[in-house]
């Protein structure tokens, strides 16, 4: 892992873990055991769906499908940082890389972990890569990738929806 994003990871799983304990405390609540294999039972679908969806909806430029599984209010983080708010704008963001990705040949998420916070918070964290066509006849395949980090909350209608999404 890039010691860029090893540092984004520590420090949004800090912050992110000091606000659920502080909710927590606040609410007066105190240690309770999750049932940790329920929770990731009802978000494994929804997240194994959109990491499905992903490569498919950048063949297809199909932005709000990728953009789907996002919060209204969703964070994408890029590995330089900049910040991308709102599943409309990240739709957006989509639709600004398409002309850059002409002929996928393959890709794919490779989801490394999960790891339950809270009865509504899980942190999903893994790699992507994308194989286009050569930029030249002849020339060999562009490879590219990266790891990212991505926060899924179960909102108040039941589904599961990524939050902050940090990719390096």
């Amino acid at each position: 892992m890039k010691p860029s994003m090893h540092r984004i990871l520590l420090t949004t799983g800090l912050a992110l873990g000091a606000v659920s304990h502080n909710l927590s405390a606040q609410a007066g609540a105190g240690p309770t055991r999750l049932d940790t294999a329920a929770i990731l039972r009802s978000a494994r679908p929804e997240i194994e769906a959109a990491n499905t969806a992903w490569l498919p909806g950048l063949k297809q430029h199909d932005a709000a499908a990728i953009a789907a599984p996002y919060a209204d209010s969703g964070l994408f983080i890029q590995a330089d940082g900049s910040v991308i708010r709102g599943r409309a704008a990240i739709a957006k963001m989509y639709v600004d890389r398409f002309p850059r990705l002409q002929g996928i040949r393959d890709g794919g998420i490779i989801q490394d972990g999960m790891a339950v916070v809270t009865a509504t918070l899980i942190y999903e964290w893994g790699h992507g890569w994308l194989e286009l066509a050569p930029r030249t006849a002849g020339g060999a395949p562009v490879r590219s990738g990266g790891t990212y980090l991505t926060v899924w909350q179960r909102a108040t209608d039941g589904h599961w929806r990524i939050i902050r999404n940090l990719t390096s």
